[in-house]
């Protein structure tokens, strides 16, 4: 993620160099288990009690936190908290191949209103401004509340082979700027694996103490990965390119230009082309070879068909499983990790595949070796889980303050 213009802070890399202060630790205790009494927050960040009384008023006063009835308890009962909504708000745009996808998300988490455009040509920031504005308006909610927009950019750079025909000339930073500029608020730039990541965290009220990793499968693969309620994104932002973990040392030539890539061997892209080589899969995923449609359309609709027993598309998600299986593996063992998140609308579409070859991949090191037992889940909230990442890296970046 990057900052571009404005006062959003920089969500910092993760790592144990910095302790998050008071306030932080308050808000995304509360975040992820509300409603909780000032007692439970001193419990669960190990703040002395009356730093919490002080930090709690204050975020009372300033309207972020409200307090929410009373829990009986042998004593004293004690007052409950929760977040307000509403009091601080995003904008998240997700910047697809097909759709646009917009989101006004809430410190929550959820969704508090959604726009879809197609991704159609013409002048690519007045768009994006003019959408913002009608999403902004339509909402019902102060739009003096909102903290900044997210991006999330499709891909590790511009320049790419395989980048969306309405980005193409556009560098992401780029973009921010200008959009900063054109609507006189705080943008920040991040690529669709690792903005889904966060969207998770957040719509899931995952706890900072859990990490785990969120794989990716739109256009392509990619993976976001979450340690102690932080991003990883390395040195260049690119962390957690799970498509070009080489699954085959011989294999075949990636656009990234390195060799074997689980993109490449195994990606949605190459199960499509395969699909629409093959005339049964094709007519059991109803394709038009001579009319193809976009990668994410055509996986869907080989995922349906797979889904309702068609033996050829079957085989062919089987397949590419075993290789997602196998990197899979590798980012648990890699990070000791003991849960993986399946989302985005690949994973949405054919979970009930890759989540099994997942599991059949780790669990007999897991119970032989590791003794650890790894969760597979797949995302409530795939298909806006970047946009709202997006939305929830510019709340984040707040909770500092």
């Amino acid at each position: 993620m990057r900052e571009t213009v404005g006062d959003a802070a920089p969500v910092g890399r993760p790592g144990r160099g910095r302790r998050p202060g008071a306030r932080e630790s308050i808000l995304d205790a509360i975040r992820a288990s509300e409603p909780l009494s000032r007692v439970e927050l001193a419990a669960m960040t190990g703040l002395t009690e009356a730093a919490v009384s002080m930090t709690v008023r204050r975020l009372l006063e300033e309207g972020l936190v409200v307090e929410t009835g009373r829990t009986p308890t042998g004593g004293k009962p004690r007052t409950l908290l929760r977040l307000d909504p509403a009091a601080r708000i995003a904008v998240g745009v997700y910047l697809d191949r097909d759709v646009t996808t917009y989101v006004l998300t809430g410190q929550t988490g959820g969704v508090i209103s959604r726009l879809a455009r197609p991704a159609l040509g013409g002048d690519l920031l007045d768009n994006l401004t003019a959408d913002i504005d009608t999403l902004l308006a339509g909402s019902g909610v102060d739009p003096a509340r909102c903290l900044g927009i997210g991006v999330v950019w499709p891909g590790p750079r511009s320049g790419v082979e395989d980048a969306p025909p309405h980005l193409r000339g556009w560098d992401g930073d780029d973009l921010g700027r200008e959009l900063a500029s054109a609507t006189g608020r705080p943008v920040l730039v991040e690529n669709d694996a690792t903005a889904a990541a966060v969207g998770e965290y957040w719509v899931a009220r995952v706890g900072p103490e859990q990490a785990f990793a969120a794989l990716y499968m739109g256009s392509g693969i990619g993976a976001g990965i979450v340690v102690e309620g932080r991003a990883m994104r390395g040195r260049h932002g690119s962390a957690g390119e799970f498509g070009h973990v080489c699954v085959q040392v011989d294999g075949p030539l990636c656009w990234c230009g390195s060799r074997g890539c689980l993109e490449i061997l195994a990606g949605p892209r190459t199960v499509v082309l395969t699909a629409r080589a093959d005339p049964a899969a094709c007519a059991e995923a109803g394709l038009d070879p001579a009319a193809p449609r976009s990668v994410v359309t055509d996986f869907g609709a080989i995922a349906r068909a797979a889904r309702a027993g068609a033996p050829r598309c079957l085989a062919l998600l089987e397949d590419s499983a075993r290789y997602v299986a196998a990197a899979a593996e590798s980012v648990v063992n890699l990070l000791d990790i003991d849960l993986v998140v399946l989302t985005g609308p690949g994973f949405a579409a054919a979970s009930f595949v890759y989540g099994p070859a997942i599991m059949r991949r780790v669990s007999p090191a897991d119970s032989q070796t590791w003794k650890r037992t790894v969760t597979v889940t797949v995302s409530l909230a795939a298909a806006t889980a970047s946009a709202t990442g997006a939305a929830a890296l510019v709340l984040q970046s707040h909770l500092r303050r």
